[in-house]
């Protein structure tokens, strides 16, 4: 595993993690959605995954109440397989769990073709619910997973 660096996103990474939604994301955000989802969803929370001062990944999550729900998360091409997306899920997990009224489950959605990613999850534990149909823009459908914190 890479020596990673986990931090909360600041304004200075905006360009760099557009690129990233670019390089991994079939529908990426542009500057305006990060910036927007950095400072005017109060529910957001978005870490940065660095190995050697150069920025690796990302996470975005929303914690409401006792539930979180992963909004996106993706690692550069050079740094996948290196436990990065592993390193941001659990200080996700850390955070949810040491909130005033920790997180009791985390949710998500993930497209059935990004098999990497579904492997992800299941190895950290999280189970496959349901089937959402047609979900995503292109009409592909979405895994709907969930894991406890309890």
């Amino acid at each position: 595993m890479a020596d990673v660096t986990i931090r909360k996103m600041i304004d200075d990474d905006l360009d760099v993690i557009e690129e990233l939604e670019k390089v991994s994301l079939k529908a990426p955000w542009n500057k305006k959605v990060l910036t927007s989802e950095l400072h005017e969803n109060p529910c957001s929370v978005i870490l940065v995954a660095e190995v050697e001062g150069k920025i690796a990944g990302y996470l975005d999550f929303m914690i409401t109440f006792d539930s979180a729900t992963i909004s996106r998360i993706a690692v550069f091409p050079e740094f996948r397989r290196l436990g990065i997306a592993t390193c941001l899920l659990d200080e996700m997990n850390s955070i949810c769990k040491n909130q005033d009224e920790p997180v009791a489950w985390i949710t998500l959605e993930v497209r059935p073709t990004n098999v990497n990613a579904v492997n992800l999850y299941l190895s950290s534990g999280y189970e496959k619910v349901t089937i959402k149909k047609a979900y995503y823009d292109d009409g592909e459908d979405a895994i709907y997973m969930m894991r406890s914190l309890v």
